[in-house]
């Protein structure tokens, strides 16, 4: 067996996704297909040749070609092979696979037009095709509401030729994917949107256009079509839109892969492109560079920002022997490491495909209006056809019997149905987005309305995501707390520890005035030692301090009694010594962000079980929850059980949400009903998603680092710009009232249905009054929608 990913074009809609799955299931040989429509790609395991997925594809009336085919990787955890001579080299299909991504992520994703190249073709229909349709819609109505003796140009051949060739500009920019579409379901045997908006307007136009013909220009109902086709035309953009974001999540995770490493080759230093990397190469890492691969210590000692992976926010120290993470950021030590796993076998490359898999497996909420369009259509069409047949075989009034044809199919246009649901989510994330909500579509709308779990990450999302001093500890009698942390402070100025520069942040935000250190050492992974006034300061763990002479066996015990206190309580201490005397401990813990307490409760009254999952150490995240009022913990957890742990609350029965902002928060927000993302703050200067650069966010609120909270928001459903926790219930309140306009607009346009078809088609509605009927809908409809603005309060 082998796997063949595919590159498919023309899908459109959850329902293309099916028929694309279906035609290749049907394929002898194919095992396993899997289509996603974010990526527009079919990732198929079969034992056949590529040509016949090919021919699959393309019968079920789209376009495919052939990306990479693979062979599967099973039990290994590396993407290498070996020659004849047994040296390892890279598979090309893994070479080709990584080098497509790292181009893809070349340009960071962005919340304008270009970052989503399937909405711009929609945004410049939209701008042109709005142009031309608004004297459509002036005249047009203008001709409804003035009589013909009171305003004889409205009626006159001028106004209506200048409609007709506006309104054939508009169907020809907006409505040809629509007819596109609607050929080709016919042609293969089934019915969608794209049927539904292709039979109203043309059955508008053609109409109009004969009536012109007749010199009738009374009854014209060309702003009927341009309208839906405007509006129809604004939701296919913002879908697109949603479509490019969620891709754009792939395009954030290989961003954090370094494009160079260093290898160590006959005792020099070569400079090659990751993707070269053999296991086995020894790889140098020097402060400031990230992990190009996975790998173990063999020389060095530093510490690690492994937030983006692990959410831990404290660094961590690695030493000989110690395994690390490719994408992680080396901070204060020259590190040497023995690469383990390359390519596809890295933990940030099975991130990138838990993610696609994520996306891929979870089905896409189809609209209410696409899932009966196979039915409605022939159904009226039927009823049309029947009527006609009735009125002109059966009772030979074939003058009735046109009448009727024509009243059934404009007053079965389905504007009332395509505009339910895109101009309630219009209305919807139109509020969201100015109370900092960005939620991407319709289905996310949908499942946070009906949640019942919400799963909640630690490290930036309740906390700051840094760490802050929490408490000082004294040790001498002879020492204050102010004086404590000057000392540490002032010797701490020099290092570039996190929890050295949180210090000297804490000693300047009390006012303190710190001293320039003489004699500055920073003991690699245990602390730092320096002069203060004179003063020999020793800041770091009780080992560092005891290897430094500080202190009898006492002096220690009570030094040791403190610091377990302190871990008992979920925080990291750090001793401090002066003049070899031990006098007090600093605590430090990445403290929880204000508001989080009420976003917790009003979570508890919107009906919702809350549970906190993090990579951090039970300790830690039991102090928090404790502190929140949290339901249940799940501590300790790796970013790859992390999407695991969601799936098991799913196959419960629940609907989960998951809440998070970091890389290893991609893959469960990606599975979860709903993924939340906390985002990057909104600069106030021009409305953009302030970040450092880099991709990260700005402020240094976040855990995370290198694009970590962009990554999430792209593999998440709904984003919190800001991170602000008060957004989260607010989001939720939104959805539920969002659903239920969309649920009673689509009642509306259903019943409107319902009722007068039948009276079409027994003669009682004029083709005026159908179209009259179909308008009042359609404001009904809107008016619905709008009403969620004028009473939504936040």
């Amino acid at each position: 067996m082998k796997i063949t990913t595919l590159k498919v074009s023309g899908m459109r809609c959850a329902s293309c996704v099916n028929h694309v799955e279906k035609g290749i299931k049907a394929v002898p040989g194919v095992s396993q297909a899997s289509v996603n429509l974010a990526t527009e790609e079919a990732t198929v395991t079969h034992s056949g040749p590529v040509s016949e997925l090919v021919a699959a594809v393309k019968e079920a009336g789209y376009e495919a070609t052939p990306e990479s085919e693979d062979e599967p990787d099973i039990g290994g955890s590396s993407s290498q092979e070996s020659n004849s001579t047994g040296k390892r080299i890279p598979k090309p299909t893994d070479d080709v696979v990584l080098d497509g991504l790292r181009g893809m992520a070349s340009t960071p994703p962005r919340s304008h037009d270009h970052a989503h190249p399937g909405a711009t073709p929609w945004r410049w229909r939209l701008i042109v095709g709005g142009l031309l349709a608004l004297p459509v819609v002036v005249v047009g109505m203008g001709s409804h509401f003035i009589s013909p003796q009171t305003g004889g140009w409205w009626h006159s051949p001028a106004a209506a030729w200048l409609q007709l060739v506006l309104t054939a500009g508009v169907m020809a920019l907006l409505g040809w994917p629509f007819y596109v579409g609607a050929v080709k379901a016919g042609r293969h045997g089934r019915a969608d949107m794209d049927t539904l908006v292709a039979l109203g307007t043309s059955v508008a136009f053609v109409y109009s256009v004969v009536e012109v013909f007749r010199g009738e220009f009374h009854t014209l109902y060309f702003e009927t079509a341009v309208v839906i086709l405007v509006l129809i035309g604004l939701g296919k953009w913002l879908e697109a839109r949603a479509r490019s974001s969620a891709a754009a999540a792939i395009r954030g995770l290989m961003n954090l892969q370094p494009q160079t490493a260093t290898v160590l080759r006959d005792g020099q230093q070569h400079e090659i492109p990751a993707g070269q990397l053999q296991p086995g190469d020894i790889v140098l890492v020097r402060p400031g560079q990230r992990v190009p691969t996975d790998g173990t210590v063999t020389q060095g000692q530093s510490t690690l920002d492994t937030s983006m992976v692990t959410g831990e926010s404290m660094p961590r120290e690695v030493g000989v022997g110690d395994a690390i993470i490719g994408g992680t950021l080396n901070h204060t030590g020259s590190l040497q490491f023995r690469a383990t796993r390359t390519g596809k076998g890295t933990l940030l490359a099975q991130v990138v495909e838990m993610v696609k898999k994520a996306q891929t497996s979870k089905a896409q909420v189809q609209r209410i209006a696409d899932a009966v369009a196979g039915v409605f259509v022939p159904v009226v069409i039927v009823i049309a056809l029947s009527a006609c047949a009735v009125w002109g075989l059966a009772l030979g009034n074939w003058a009735m019997a046109l009448f009727v044809l024509v009243a059934v199919l404009i007053v079965a246009c389905p504007c009332a149905l395509g505009l339910a649901t895109p101009t309630a989510i219009m209305v919807g994330t139109g509020l969201g987005a100015k109370q900092g909500i960005l939620i991407k579509d319709a289905a996310a709308l949908e499942r946070a309305g009906r949640l019942t779990h919400v799963v909640l990450d630690k490290t930036g999302t309740l906390t700051m995501g840094s760490p802050a001093v929490t408490e000082t500890r004294l040790l001498d009698d002879t020492m204050t707390e102010d004086e404590l942390l000057r000392l540490a402070g002032s010797v701490e100025q020099h290092s570039e520890h996190p929890l050295g520069r949180a210090i000297v942040a804490a000693a300047r935000e009390r006012g303190l005035t710190l001293s320039q250190p003489v004699d500055f050492t920073s003991i690699t992974a245990g602390g730092v030692r320096g002069k203060v006034d004179g003063r020999v300061v020793v800041v770091g763990k009780p080992a560092t301090l005891a290897e430094q002479g500080v202190g009898g066996s006492g002096e220690n015990e009570a030094l040791a009694q403190a610091m377990r206190e302190q871990s008992s309580q979920g925080r990291t201490a750090v001793a401090v010594a002066v003049e070899g005397r031990a006098v007090g401990v600093i605590a430090l813990a990445d403290p929880v962000k204000p508001g989080a307490l009420q976003a917790v409760e009003a979570l508890h009254k919107l009906g919702l079980k809350v549970l906190l999952m993090t990579g951090d150490n039970r300790a830690t995240a039991l102090a928090v929850a404790s502190e929140l009022g949290i339901d249940d913990v799940l501590a300790e957890v790796l970013p790859t059980d992390k999407q695991a742990k969601v799936v098991e609350l799913q196959k419960q029965g629940h609907i989960v949400a998951m809440v998070g902002d970091g890389i290893n928060d991609a893959p469960a927000l990606a599975a979860a009903d709903i993924g939340i993302a906390m985002g990057g703050r909104l600069d106030s200067r021009d409305g953009e998603v302030a970040t450092d650069g880099n991709g990260g966010k700005s402020g240094g609120e976040s855990g995370t680092t290198g694009g970590g909270s962009d990554i999430a928001m792209e593999a998440g459903h709904v984003t919190l710009i800001g991170g602000d926790l008060a957004g989260l219930p607010r989001a939720i309140r939104l959805s539920r009232a969002t659903m239920r306009r969309i649920y009673a607009g689509l009642f509306w346009a259903f019943i409107y249905n319902l009722v007068l078809i039948p009276l079409a088609a027994l003669g009682y509605l004029h083709p005026m009054l159908a179209a009259g009927a179909m308008a009042f809908s359609s404001v009904s409809v809107v008016l619905n929608a709008l009403w969620l603005r004028w009473s939504w309060h936040g």
